[in-house]
């Protein structure tokens, strides 16, 4: 079948083997649209797939023809790349791309790619990156939305349970000569940094596409504090307890069916159809942190994550010093 004349829209989610992403492709997949689950462990994804037909009350042959899987590890710019190919030898059209995946890392770590940026960096910012310049492609040619996870904690001025009051703001916005951490380095400061990062490169990518291909929107998301994700799958058994027992009783918790019904609302309902570089936040559009907007940086970061995967004719022009 031509990619063209696939009689349904089709959904791209990464990090859909389990945790929030699960719930994203069964709301996806109960409207009746082709779902193409992504992530790292095939076993995991099979296992999210027979859940996402079970809730969508799915046939077997409705799974072969409207629930695919592609395998791949973001912290692999190599498996990144398969991944990518391996979407495009479905010969699909790509009408919504939800770059879900992201982890907090528990050490200072690196990739086999680059010592530029940390590991926390690369997955949740530069891995996706190059994910979405690769599709981009094939998702102009029938246009569509990109939606890029990040979080309220991108703001400095945002509390957290193991830091309610910030007196130092300026450590936890992303320093431009501490990328590799070796100036200083804790997981929540870089988890932070990694989702200031998705909010940069979702505003250049906007302004790049706004003047190229209009036809392809990006955006970023928060989507709430959910305890119930994977995000802390990585961290000690008495953190993952909490998570999961503890933490959905605080008052700012929210649910995984809110939150991804707000997802499903920014892929899919007309009145985001003209959103291009905003931040939502619980189901509208809101500002994003100061810092956000600090194109001169964002640029610097882009240019320099052009240059980790080998694409550096997409470089910006940056036209101010930093300040």
């Amino acid at each position: 079948m031509s990619s063209l004349s696939h009689p349904r829209k089709v959904v791209l989610i990464t990090g859909a083997s389990d945790g929030l992403g699960v719930d994203v492709a069964k709301k996806y997949s109960a409207t009746g649209l082709t779902v193409v689950m992504a992530g790292r462990n095939k076993a995991k994804l099979e296992t999210a797939r027979k859940a996402v037909q079970s809730y969508a009350k799915l046939s077997d042959k409705d799974v072969s023809e409207r629930l695919y899987m592609v395998i791949f590890d973001l912290s692999s710019l190599n498996s990144v790349r398969q991944g990518a190919q391996d979407f495009l030898d479905l010969n699909l059209p790509l009408n919504i791309l939800i770059n879900n995946a992201g982890l907090l890392c528990t050490e200072r770590e690196f990739t086999e790619d680059s010592k530029v940026f940390e590991k926390t960096i690369m997955v949740n910012m530069v891995g996706p990156m190059l994910f979405t310049q690769l599709l981009l492609p094939r998702m102009s040619q029938t246009g569509g939305r990109i939606l890029n996870l990040t979080s309220s904690l991108h703001d400095p001025a945002s509390p957290t349970l193991a830091q309610p009051t910030v007196t130092d703001p300026d450590r936890l916005i992303l320093p431009l000569d501490n990328l590799d951490g070796s100036k200083s380095w804790d997981r929540l400061s870089f988890y932070r940094a990694s989702k200031l990062a998705d909010v940069w490169w979702t505003y250049v990518l906007a302004e790049r596409l706004a003047n190229s291909n209009p036809k392809i929107t990006v955006n970023t998301l928060c989507p709430g504090f959910v305890p119930t994700t994977s995000l802390a799958r990585d961290s000690s058994l008495f953190s993952r307890l909490r998570m999961k027992y503890v933490m959905p009783w605080f008052s700012f918790a929210i649910s995984a069916d809110q939150s991804s019904n707000e997802y499903l609302a920014y892929g899919i309902d007309d009145k985001y159809a003209n959103d291009n570089g905003c931040y939502y936040r619980y189901g509208k559009k809101t500002e994003s942190s100061k810092e956000s907007h600090d194109m001169v940086k964002a640029k610097t970061v882009w240019n320099l994550a052009c240059d980790v995967i080998g694409m550096p004719e997409e470089k910006m022009q940056v036209s101010s010093a930093l300040s």
